[in-house]
């Protein structure tokens, strides 16, 4: 116990170098399509580096126009719906009863210089780990390729051995859940467009993408990429809340059926991790390293569960992470046998 919470406490303490090498290798299982299809046409390494950075570069500026683009729209926004919004603070300031000098006390420019200086920070602090996870991401991808290599000079054969297969299990793992719940994502991300664009709800491709983007977080990201968009038609369609609640309804719908029933079919138990388990390493890593860690929650979790699996003396660890359902041992699941005892 005092060596986990000493090894949370390092993970809490370095998490400006932990962080970006988490997300590169995380990013390195993301881009194993475009690296297997380097090799597969047999691209020499430096240029199958560019194609990888060449995908990753025009995904970010793809993204960077479109944040652009909501962003010009929500000024628009904003400055349209003033007078909307000034009134639904004031009916809320009347149905809370908060007394009118309270309200008046407040000092809502120094409020939002305040929320505008501390996103500042975090857009700066976030360009400062890309460049991290730029520099980490393209050492993994030279290294690679030498990687069985140098764990077969490094280590004996049955340690060797164990050692890729741990390797080659997470890898698998992490690539097919990561694929699937981007899949989930997209559908669920273009159900929402549809919906909100039906509806005539401002924004409603940047409130499907914000769906998207939090299916990554389990549970959690369902609730909090509904919030918006309802917000946004509540303003839009005020003093009115039919279509509000519409929007309520049709998207939770939505959220309802990509979490819990195709997710489950197409996800099915491909990691095996309990429901409390995953709960509490979404608690554990989302306090630890934030949004961040959040996202990265679950697969870290089955990282864990994964190398414990693979030893007999942590076992124990690994079926009480899991649902109960039987592993199957073996060369395809990259997990290794029970030890068994010889007989006397």
């Amino acid at each position: 116990m005092l060596c986990v919470l000493s090894i949370g406490f390092v993970l809490k303490l370095a998490s400006g170098i932990f962080i970006p090498l988490v997300i590169a290798w995380f990013m390195l299982q993301i881009f194993n399509p475009v690296i297997a299809l380097g090799r597969k046409i047999k691209l020499p390494p430096a240029v199958n580096l560019v194609l990888v950075f060449t995908v990753f570069f025009g995904v970010c500026y793809i993204g960077v126009i479109f944040c652009a683009a909501q962003a010009v729209e929500l000024e628009r926004i904003f400055t349209e719906y003033d007078s909307k919004i000034h009134e639904m603070i004031v009916n809320t300031i009347n149905v809370l009863q908060i007394p009118p000098e309270v309200v008046a006390d407040i000092n809502w420019i120094d409020i939002l210089v305040r929320y505008l200086r501390d996103i500042s920070e975090s857009v700066y602090a976030i360009f400062n780990q890309i460049f991290l996870i730029l520099i980490f991401f393209m050492f993994m991808l030279l290294e690679a390729p030498s990687l069985n290599n140098k764990i077969n000079m490094a280590f004996s054969s049955p340690t060797g051995g164990k050692i890729k297969n741990i390797m080659s299990s997470i890898s698998h793992e992490i690539s097919s859940y990561l694929g699937a719940l981007t899949l989930i994502g997209m559908a669920t991300g273009v159900c929402v467009w549809i919906v909100l664009a039906i509806m005539g709800v401002e924004l409603a491709a940047g409130w499907a993408v914000l769906a998207f983007l939090l299916n990554y977080i389990p549970n959690v990201g369902a609730v909090v990429s509904t919030i918006p968009p309802v917000m946004m038609a509540a303003l839009q369609f005020s003093p009115g809340y039919v279509q509000p609640v519409i929007v309520l309804v049709l998207v939770s719908v939505i959220q309802f059926v990509s979490g819990n029933v195709i997710a489950p079919k197409i996800l099915g138990d491909k990691l095996g991790l309990s429901p409390v388990v995953i709960m509490l390493s979404l608690l554990i890593w989302g306090t630890m390293w934030g949004i961040i860690g959040a996202i990265l929650s679950v697969p870290i979790a089955s990282i864990v569960k994964i190398i414990c699996e693979n030893f007999s003396s942590l076992r124990p660890i690994a079926i009480l992470m899991g649902t109960g359902v039987v592993v199957e041992f073996g060369e395809s699941s990259g997990i290794q046998p029970p030890l068994k005892k010889p007989s006397t």
